[in-house]
């Protein structure tokens, strides 16, 4: 019996990685930003909706970074933390082995721009604090937003741990 028979992957990494998933969708749904006008009318904006008004203003390059970085990006590296997660690891001499350590790399990689959205949010909040023509306050979807990046974060550390020897 190989030592891959018996793989199991981590529940507490499972769970992480399972909260992370599905805060994601209120976090992309859900308003993330409220701005006001002159103290008088405001606007709820969602990560998803302003990536398509983006586009549907014809603002294409804003639409395309902001819809693959704040969408693409998070979906794209919760599927493949879910891939690392529940495969078993290959042997150490097989190639799927060198594979899934290339795969590891590249989480670490990634992982350190997890928290660009997040920062971005901020910094618009931030710069707009106290000034009378235009305000802005972070609302629920920023949370779940910036809740299932910290849990995709934690999570992928776990995983890259557990593939350590």
């Amino acid at each position: 019996m190989r030592a891959t028979d018996n793989f199991r992957p981590s529940s507490v990494t499972t769970g992480l990685l399972l909260l992370a998933s599905v805060l994601l969708v209120p976090g992309l749904l859900l308003p993330a930003i409220e701005t006001r006008h002159l103290g008088l009318w405001g606007d709820e904006h969602s990560i998803l909706a302003l990536g398509v008004s983006l586009a549907g203003d014809g603002e294409w390059l804003l639409a395309v970074t902001v819809l693959s970085f704040s969408v693409g990006f998070p979906l794209t590296k919760l599927v493949w933390m879910w891939r690392l997660q529940l495969i078993a690891p290959a042997p150490v001499a097989d190639m799927a082995s060198l594979k899934r350590t290339t795969d590891l790399r590249w989480l670490e990689r990634l992982g350190k721009w997890s928290m660009a959205d997040v920062l971005v949010i901020a910094l618009v909040v931030f710069s707009l604090q106290g000034n009378l023509l235009l305000e802005a306050r972070p609302l629920i979807g920023a949370g779940c937003f910036a809740l299932s990046t910290l849990l995709a974060m934690w999570a992928a550390g776990r995983i890259v741990d557990a593939a350590r020897p």
